[in-house]
């Protein structure tokens, strides 16, 4: 009887623009991972960078009321610390509200307190992103800081550096022409498409940092838990977006709907705001609830698939009760 598996085919590889994938690429403990990160880093910097060391991802709060920040990657190279995140959806168009919330609370927990400001170290948010951020910018890899209107920096403490990935796919695939960090993102988006390897191979000749991504990508795409994580996050990923269409189409509806039975131009003005909000809460509250339980049900299905835990951990995993286990494992066999 042939072994359940979630790895669609012997050689396939997973993802690495899944968060899960992303974070393994370069935290994984080896000799490639760590070579892999060091390259990265140095190409986003556009110097070479040494010492890296990998340190919590998440910190803790100052206070009760304090958001907490749980990171992807965080690293310090010397007199810096750098947080690396990879982002698949920009959430009510707020990710660069969170992007400085992160650096400056990265700041603030590197900083010795009391210490010479002299040995404050740079901050660095560097985020791959799997969106457009600035539609009128260009250029796909851009560094952000504090500046006058005159363009000048303040102290350069603060740097937040996005790579957009959408408009790293419209350049050309070629090898001549490709930077550094552009060639980083075209192994993103190729690296586990069997149509593109060829060109993954080149990438891999030209760049040694993204032959060692390549290596780890093979040794970790061995593991079954890291295809059921990256199942788990595009299942997640599908239930947000679509959450969040069924909430805008709801509110819509909803609203338009008090707007004519008001009758007037004012009226339907109001009934539209107030029927949108309305919507929009009730339908993102309901959407929320569903998603999370049938996401929780899917993620238990795929555990008892590839025997991943006892009954009684997969209940506490996924937060189900021990009998709605029972009753999928008894699905799961037939």
């Amino acid at each position: 009887m042939c072994e359940q598996t979630l790895r669609p085919y012997p050689t396939a590889l997973l993802n690495p623009c899944a968060d899960p994938i992303f974070k393994s690429l370069f935290t994984t403990n080896s000799e490639e991972s760590h070579q892999a990160l060091t390259s990265f880093l140095s190409d986003l910097v556009g110097k070479e960078v040494t010492d890296v060391v990998l340190q919590p991802n998440e910190l803790p709060v100052e206070t009760l009321t304090d958001k907490q920040a749980e990171f992807d990657i965080t690293c310090k190279i010397q007199n810096q610390v750098v947080n690396i995140e990879m982002q698949g959806i920009n959430i009510h168009n707020n990710y660069g509200k969170r992007t400085e919330y992160h650096v400056a609370h990265l700041l603030n927990h590197y900083t010795p307190k009391g210490g010479d400001w002299e040995k404050t170290p740079q901050a660095f948010q560097i985020s791959v992103l799997n969106f457009i951020f600035d539609k009128e910018e260009k250029n796909c890899f851009n560094h952000y800081l504090f500046r006058n209107e005159h363009g000048r920096t303040i102290s350069q403490t603060l740097n937040i550096i996005f790579l957009e990935l959408p408009k790293v796919e419209k350049l050309e695939d070629n090898i001549q022409t490709l930077t550094a960090i552009e060639m980083w993102g075209k192994f993103f988006l190729y690296a586990n498409k069997p149509e593109k390897q060829t060109f993954v191979e080149e990438l891999a000749k030209e760049n040694r940092g993204i032959q060692m991504a390549v290596r780890v990508l093979q040794n970790i795409s061995q593991d079954e838990a890291n295809w059921y994580r990256e199942s788990s996050y595009w299942m997640r990923v599908s239930d947000e977006k679509s959450m969040k269409n069924a909430a805008e189409k709801k509110g819509h509806e909803e609203g338009f709907s008090k707007g004519l039975k008001e009758g007037h131009a004012e009226g339907l003005a109001e009934g539209l705001k107030e029927g949108l909000e309305q919507g929009l809460a009730e339908g993102l509250a309901e959407g929320l609830a569903k998603g999370a339980q049938e996401q929780a049900i899917a993620s238990a299905k795929n555990m008892l698939i590839i025997e991943l835990g006892t009954h009684e951990q997969i209940a506490k995993t996924t937060n189900l009760p021990l009998e709605k286990i029972e009753e999928l494992a008894k699905e799961v066999k037939k």
